[in-house]
């Protein structure tokens, strides 16, 4: 994990987790559509959680979800204190990315990995009826509408311009199952959400 990672976990005020994410963002390794949550939750399923401990990389460093993952692996291993710990660092990186707006069209969360907004939603304990993409003023919003009535906005302009960036050099193909880094598993009996 990097310095900046753990100032915020120390201190965790927006210009800390922005400062994280500016790390994550400028990786050469970034993916904000990685399968890197679906090879955890591959490994938990195998009960190989030694092995989803040890998964580390850029994409998930800020990854509520992975952390809340290897919690639940620890907590299999008995490492109690060390679960602690993973615990804590996802409940920080969800008050980090609630701390980046307050989720309206005008000051909408900032988000590194799609995958966040689920995340965010149930944090906020609400449940997404439908998703929209919005572009204004040069940004990428996500726009979910939920079912408790609620419009909650997510700012994706770097991972949308990322994946852009990827799929134009081939990396990625949103239309091709096995070359997207998304994955469409049925739910497991271990997942929280």
């Amino acid at each position: 994990m990097t310095e900046d990672f753990f100032n915020f976990i120390l201190n965790t005020t927006k210009e800390n987790f922005t400062k994280s994410q500016k790390e994550v963002f400028s990786d050469k390794d970034y993916n904000p559509y990685s399968n890197d949550l679906e090879i955890i939750e591959d490994l938990l399923d195998k009960s190989e959680f030694n092995k989803a401990v040890e998964y580390n990389n850029i994409n998930i460093l800020l990854s509520p979800r992975a952390h809340f993952y290897k919690n639940y692996a620890l907590e299999k291993l008995n490492r109690e204190k060390d679960s602690k710990s993973e615990l804590i660092f996802g409940q920080k990186i969800l008050e980090g990315i609630c701390s980046t707006g307050n989720g309206t069209k005008e000051d909408p969360y900032i988000v590194t990995r799609i995958s966040d907004e689920r995340d965010v939603l149930s944090y906020l304990q609400e449940e997404r009826l439908s998703q929209a993409l919005v572009q204004e003023n040069g940004k990428h919003l996500d726009l979910l509408n939920c079912k408790s009535g609620n419009e909650i906005y997510f700012d994706i302009t770097v991972p949308y311009t990322k994946m852009q960036e990827l799929m134009d050099k081939g990396k990625i193909n949103l239309f091709d199952p096995t070359k997207s880094g998304i994955s469409n598993s049925n739910k497991k009996w271990w997942k929280f959400w």
